[in-house]
């Protein structure tokens, strides 16, 4: 199953939650790359650390995305344009990686702003210029409107996001009930959403936006044990046992399923925290397309108590898990991975011969 696609196999049609012989198919010289999640776990700690130097407020997002508030910052760092050429400077100097930087005077304009401007990109909109700017943009750009609402926005001849700020109140409420307003003041770039720092953690979370639609269980359930594998390892990393796992959906039509689940015992561990995500997937997944997957873990502690019964299957399941981050420490990250992120791979060579 295919988790991400860089964007040279974009190019050929490859996706996320593509099975690896449809990608092969679609790119045959494809070059496949495990996981390496703790890779990934280290690199977005230094990078978020950067961040700091320029903003007390910044919220991290995902491992890859995070909002600053540069509100109040202007004497000291300058204005938008130099504080993001100097991140960009920075993050390339310590860490060799490119990144993309947005801005805008809310965070839904400075993530469309970042977004149209990958990869390697840096584009900062004016606020006196964001509803023009964003005019002739489509509006799929406004994150949540997915191949579904698209064909419904393109039924009401819509398909700019200055369409859709013209569009009348009455046909957004009958195609998109009490959402349908929502979509009008976000097409001109009205995002009031303050930037949250988070300053206690309250939860750990990994969420994929899919680039099609997917109803299949078992690629949404191998995309969930690859989040969940990213989540537990951090968990680890951050000497946590979380009480609760979450598991976020949003379906073709904007709205957002989240389920939560008790463990039996707090737990880091990958195998307890996928099987609670599994079980609520399975209860709330009844073959409906989703276009975002996301699980978290929360209602944390740092001291664990076993019942007799559990003990021995949980001091096998960390003596197993100590061992794989050991050798992914020493050896590298793609030295070790879970058979079933394997099988897809495994069932295309079969199939080539």
């Amino acid at each position: 199953m295919v988790c991400a696609a860089n964007y040279e196999a974009r190019a050929f049609g490859v996706r996320a939650a593509l099975s690896t012989h449809v990608a092969r198919a679609r790119c045959p010289q494809l070059i496949l790359v495990d996981p390496r999640h703790d890779r990934y776990s280290e690199i977005s700690h230094q990078v978020m650390g950067l961040l700091d130097a320029w903003s007390p407020i910044v919220e991290q997002v995902s491992v890859d995305e995070a909002y600053l508030d540069l509100a109040g910052t202007q004497q000291l760092h300058g204005d938008a344009h130099e504080v993001a050429r100097a991140l960009k400077r920075a993050v390339k100097s310590e860490t060799g990686l490119t990144i993309s930087v947005g801005g805008g005077a809310s965070k839904l304009v400075a993530k469309i702003a970042s977004g149209v401007s990958k990869p390697d990109g840096l584009l900062i909109v004016a606020a006196s210029d964001q509803a023009s700017w964003l005019a002739p943009l489509p509006a799929s750009v406004i994150p949540g409107i997915g191949p579904v609402a698209q064909q419904t926005l393109r039924e009401l001849d819509i398909t700019t996001c200055g369409d859709l700020a013209r569009a009348p109140d009455d046909h957004l409420l009958r195609r998109f009930g009490a959402h349908g307003p929502d979509l009008k003041r976000l097409a001109v770039g009205d995002d009031e959403s303050p930037v949250d720092p988070g300053d206690t953690r309250k939860s750990l979370g990994r969420e994929m936006t899919l680039d099609e639609d997917v109803a299949d269980p078992h690629a949404l359930e191998t995309l969930l044990l690859d989040l969940v594998e990213s989540v537990s390892y951090s968990l680890r990393q951050e000497g946590l046992l979380a009480r609760t796992v979450t598991l976020k959906l949003k379906d073709t039509e904007f709205v957002s399923i989240t389920r939560q689940i008790k463990l039996a015992q707090p737990s880091a561990l990958s195998r307890p925290i996928f099987e609670a995500a599994r079980a609520l997937l399975k209860k709330s997944a009844q073959g409906e397309p989703y276009r975002l997957i996301g699980v978290s873990a929360s209602d944390f502690t740092t001291g664990e108590q076993l019942s007799l019964f559990d003990v021995a299957r949980s001091e096998r399941d960390r003596a197993v898990t100590n061992a794989a981050d050991k050798m992914r420490e020493k050896y590298g990250d793609d030295v070790i991975t879970r058979a079933r992120l394997l099988d897809s791979i495994a069932e295309e060579s079969s199939e080539n011969g």
